[in-house]
């Protein structure tokens, strides 16, 4: 067998290689991206000072495009929760009751999975609107 006949013979199962691995890359990538939402809020707890690992409670709006761990985009209906804040992100200046604007992070291959990345806070009399999420139903990309 020559060199061309060689070379052609490796070709097919190279290139399955080579599409297998793209879509696992691919596949691995809805998962374990990071992703940030814009969310708006209002804070009704903040963390305790005296009890580190507390969160802040925030009754939030839907996320629409919100993605879950295998990557699909399922959406988050409003509701009332605590969230870890990240390292540096300062709470100066809020108080429950507030109505906010977070960024909220999610990598679902972090510790921990999310965490409030930025806050900032709206001007008072801002209306917050707690409709069901409403997701698209495609895979995320």
């Amino acid at each position: 067998m020559g060199a061309p006949e060689r070379a052609f013979r490796w070709t097919i199962p190279f290139l399955a290689l080579l599409a297998a691995l793209g879509v696992a890359a691919c596949s691995d990538k809805g998962a374990g991206a990071s992703r940030a939402y814009t969310v708006r809020a209002q804070v009704l707890q903040l963390p305790d000072p005296a009890n580190p690992g507390t969160g802040i409670t925030l009754n939030h709006e839907a996320i629409d495009d919100f993605v879950d761990r295998s990557g699909e985009v399922v959406g988050m209906d409003p509701m009332s929760m605590p969230f870890p804040v990240a390292d540096g992100v300062s709470l100066d200046g809020i108080q429950a009751g507030d109505v906010v604007e977070i960024e909220l992070r999610v990598d679902w291959d972090a510790e921990p999975a999310v965490a409030v990345a930025a806050v900032r806070e709206l001007p008072p009399g801002t209306k917050l609107d707690f409709r069901a999420a409403k997701p698209t139903k495609r895979q995320s990309q």
